[in-house]
């Protein structure tokens, strides 16, 4: 009894020291509103997928990002190879599901872009983030600025393990509003993020990496903005991470990026290299399963 007392209570600790040491302390309180807005939001994005069954298989793009509320919606600008109607429709509203056969055995390169329709495409939005606190603190509280979502690029080996995502590179660009009477200034997060992927270029140059969420490079720019100005953000990653090269930021190399790379159907289990305590590998099936549930809930 006593031997399992002592277990639990490592066990929960483990976690504690795990979620502590990954979450930043900063409090995010309940904004009203925003005086700065993100439209035009598009994204060109390249993979490499292999088909590991001896039958034919097709994937398709999915055309609506659920991590936002209300979701963004997505419009297919083109698709290299030409893309196929395919039978059914998830968003039947946004022209059918368009996507590609894949052979058996066969690795298929695919590059397609899409442009967001109504929020964050022609209706400037900005995200929220999910969890902040009622504010109940006086004089003084923290201004994060504004958030971001996350996902897993390989969701579809969730979805259909016989599909191995090999690579994925994908652009993200965006225009910033600001829409007060007043210069405005603050931290603004790249609005979509993939989970255990590289930051591999930014323009306007990035000030800092933010990772305060776990196995996410978050990118963050400190702004300053006129009244009325609006501004482009372009930015790069690639999924999986690579353990040999560093990423850069327009010259400059970060050496302290976490040399963690994406395992199949599982997020990375911390080591010594990534900043979480390496005592926490005895519980690293624990960490596995809270990393799967985490890329679904925590977007």
């Amino acid at each position: 009894m006593i031997k399992k007392i002592v277990l639990a209570s490592v066990f929960f600790f483990a976690l504690f020291t795990f979620f502590g040491s990954s979450w930043g302390a900063e409090a995010w309180i309940q904004e009203q509103d925003s005086s700065l807005y993100m439209s035009h939001l598009t994204t060109t994005i390249h993979i490499h997928i292999k088909n590991n069954r001896d039958h034919v298989q097709y994937f398709k793009i999915s055309q609506q990002y659920f991590s936002t509320t209300p979701p963004i919606d997505w419009l297919i600008v083109n698709t290299n190879p030409k893309a196929v109607k395919m039978v059914k429709s998830v968003t039947p509203e946004l022209g059918g599901d368009y996507g590609w056969r894949i052979n058996p055995g066969e690795t298929r390169s695919i590059c397609f872009t899409l442009a967001a329709t109504g929020p964050m495409g022609n209706i400037p939005t900005y995200i929220q983030q999910n969890g902040s606190m009622p504010n109940q603190f006086w004089p003084l509280i923290p201004e994060p600025g504004l958030a971001a979502s996350w996902f897993m690029p390989n969701e579809i080996e969730y979805l259909n393990p016989d599909l191995d995502l090999q690579v994925w590179q994908s652009q993200f660009t965006f225009l910033l509003h600001n829409v007060d009477t007043k210069r405005v200034a603050g931290i603004v997060r790249a609005p979509i993020v993939p989970i255990d992927s590289k930051l591999t270029s930014s323009n306007p140059q990035i000030t800092f990496v933010d990772k305060d969420v776990p196995w996410a490079d978050t990118a963050a720019w400190d702004v300053s903005m006129a009244p009325g100005s609006s501004k482009w953000f372009t930015y790069t990653y690639q999924w999986p991470l690579s353990s040999s090269n560093e990423p850069s930021h327009s010259g400059r190399s970060y050496s302290s990026f976490p040399k963690t790379s994406a395992s199949k159907n599982t997020t990375t289990v911390p080591t010594p290299g990534t900043g979480v305590p390496y005592g926490l590998l005895a519980i690293g099936a624990v960490v596995i399963a809270a990393g799967l549930t985490y890329s679904k809930f925590f977007r």
